[in-house]
């Protein structure tokens, strides 16, 4: 019993002292001096090694009135220069990750002369990129043109939901993005981009310019052509400014969208809130010969962070796309204000003759026969009334004659009034409605003719499309063919219709023929095809109601006869 008490005893004391050594472990011995090397004639046993223990960090400590530094931001850089590719049905957009910046932007839905994707980015080295960031400091500006920043993707395959490609760098204090979210068809893409230094976000302007697109000599020399310029819809209306009148930039709080246009393509910004600032200037670039053009370019206020997307539209100026998406973009082809409403449809006529013949010339002279062939009896009564009118002006011009000398103011001028009544009598006219009848056929028909003129003029549809001889309906002919057609064809139409016109007035008007024809050389093909195919069809409509007017004519003479015996 003695025994077991002091087994117990002896393993309690043990349990004490192993629980004192957890609790109160000893201090770690001083570092004892190096022992000096043994003599030869004594030895010396060999000395144990102290434990190192290892040290903990210090902790930094803050100094009464010193104030806490940022904490480092993490270095994100790529390791090398590389080009980022999106590819979709409608596009492909290049960017360099040098910068993020735009390197092209091809629309596969239009070529250009050589049957390439036409290419949206300018040509050329000089001034700002498309996409390029501002955010007001140069300094900055031009480090991040520099940097390498660190694309999301290589490359970037649209799928039925569109695709995303972010770029993110960040080296010292400063940081950056920009991303970009593209939908699985069409033009209209959404940007974000947020620049930090310090913690702090700076203010951001997004950029495009200098101008849109590339166009060639040939496009260049075509009447009509319209150089890049800045356009806005502001809120009275859509304005357009070519560079040479910015001036020194022009300040914008209240566009509904600006942006940067050619004749068939435009790059337009959509800001992401009313009342977003925006802005229009022109940039100096050095032409090959020293001299030097301006190029527009337009740009948008972006919000201090990347969560709310700044829309941009990069592609044709085609009225069915751009009124698909709503934003007011539409507005920016020209249909023009009071005759839009004509102009709307028949473009839509124009597109369902295409679907018809498979060929916009073929297009252009369907659509211009029925619209003529509509236009047909209001053309039969102007017709009609010319040729009453050239049967009696040679009695005009007699009582002209005879009161030529009489002053304006004189009584007697009422008598060259009466005599005029009695010669529209006897001719069964009446002098009142005249002018009416012969002038509202004219007045109806000429907006349905403007108007379809306007299409072509607006209708990207014709940019590449070939007829027959002719490459480019939206280019000059290079025959100089329907120019000259046009204008021999106005000369038959003049010769064929009789005319109230003295023969000086005559000879001055058959020279117009000729003078229509040197101004429209130039025009668009589509264009004059248009006007030959009209021309032909007054031809033919003139031929045949002159014919019936002077078959009626020779039934009636012998009832005239009678009646006057």
């Amino acid at each position: 019993m003695d025994e077991r008490r002091l087994l117990i005893a002896v393993a309690l004391s043990l349990l004490v002292l192993a629980g004192y050594q957890m609790l109160f472990p000893p201090a770690p011995p001083s570092a004892r001096p190096t022992p000096a090397p043994p003599t030869a004639s004594a030895p010396a046993a060999s000395p144990i090694p102290p434990v190192a223990t290892p040290t903990p960090p210090a902790r930094a400590r803050k100094r009464p009135g010193a104030a806490a530094s940022a904490a480092p931001i993490a270095r994100v850089v790529d390791e090398r220069e590389r080009r980022v590719e999106v590819t979709g049905p409608d596009l492909v957009v290049a960017f360099s990750n040098r910068g993020a910046r735009l390197l092209s932007w091809q629309l596969l839905g239009f070529r250009d002369a050589r049957g390439r994707p036409e290419e949206m980015v300018p040509a050329g080295k000089e001034g700002p990129r498309p996409l390029d960031l501002e955010t007001g400091q140069p300094d900055i500006d031009a480090r991040l043109r520099e940097a390498l920043f660190r694309p999301s993707s290589a490359d970037v395959r649209l799928g039925p939901n569109g695709g995303d490609l972010r770029f993110e760098f960040a080296e010292g204090d400063l940081q950056a993005s920009k991303s970009f979210r593209f939908p699985s068809q069409g033009y209209l893409v959404e940007v974000r981009a947020a620049v930090t230094k310090g913690g702090q976000a700076l203010p951001l302007k997004v950029l495009w310019g200098p101008g849109v697109g590339n166009a060639t000599a040939e496009e260049r020399e075509v009447q009509g052509y319209q150089p890049p310029q800045a356009v806005y819809r502001g809120p009275g209306s859509v304005e357009r400014v070519p560079p040479e009148k910015i001036g020194g930039g022009r300040t914008l709080t209240d566009a509904a969208w600006v942006g940067v246009e050619s004749t068939h393509f435009a790059a337009l910004w959509v800001p992401p809130a009313p009342g977003v600032q925006a802005e229009v200037r022109a940039v100096a670039l050095p032409l090959q010969d020293g001299k030097q053009h301006h190029a527009p370019v337009a740009a948008v206020t972006l919000p201090v962070s990347d969560t709310a997307a700044t829309l941009i539209y990069v592609g044709p100026k085609d009225y069915q796309i751009l009124a698909a998406l709503d934003h007011g973009l539409k507005e920016v082809v020209p249909v023009g204000d009071w005759i839009g409403p004509i102009v709307v449809p028949l473009m839509g006529l124009l597109r369902w003759a295409y679907r018809h013949t498979g060929n916009y010339g073929w297009s252009i002279v369907l659509l211009t026969v029925l619209i003529n062939v509509l236009m047909a009896p209001l053309r039969h009564f102007s017709i009609a009334n010319g040729l009453k009118m050239a049967k009696m002006a040679p009695e005009m011009r007699v009582i002209q004659e005879r009161y030529r000398k009489v002053p304006l103011m004189d009584p007697k001028r009422q008598d060259m009034q009466q005599e005029i009544s009695e010669l529209y009598e006897r001719h069964g006219m009446s002098m009142s409605t005249q002018m009416l009848v012969g002038c509202l056929p004219l007045l109806l028909t000429m907006p349905f003719l403007i108007a379809f003129y306007r299409v072509l003029q607006v209708s990207i549809e014709l940019r590449g499309a070939p007829f027959l001889w002719i490459a480019d309906l939206s280019r000059k002919d290079p025959y100089f063919l329907t120019p000259v057609l046009m204008g021999l064809s106005m000369f038959l139409m003049q010769k064929m219709m009789p005319s109230a016109m003295d023969p000086a007035q005559q000879k001055i008007m058959m020279i117009m023929p000729a003078a229509l024809s040197v101004m429209f050389l130039w025009a668009p093909a589509g264009l004059n095809l248009y006007w030959l195919a009209s021309n032909v069809c007054s031809i033919i409509q003139q031929a045949i109601t002159l014919k019936i007017l002077q078959g009626r004519d020779a039934d009636l003479a012998p009832r005239r006869e009678r009646k006057r015996a």
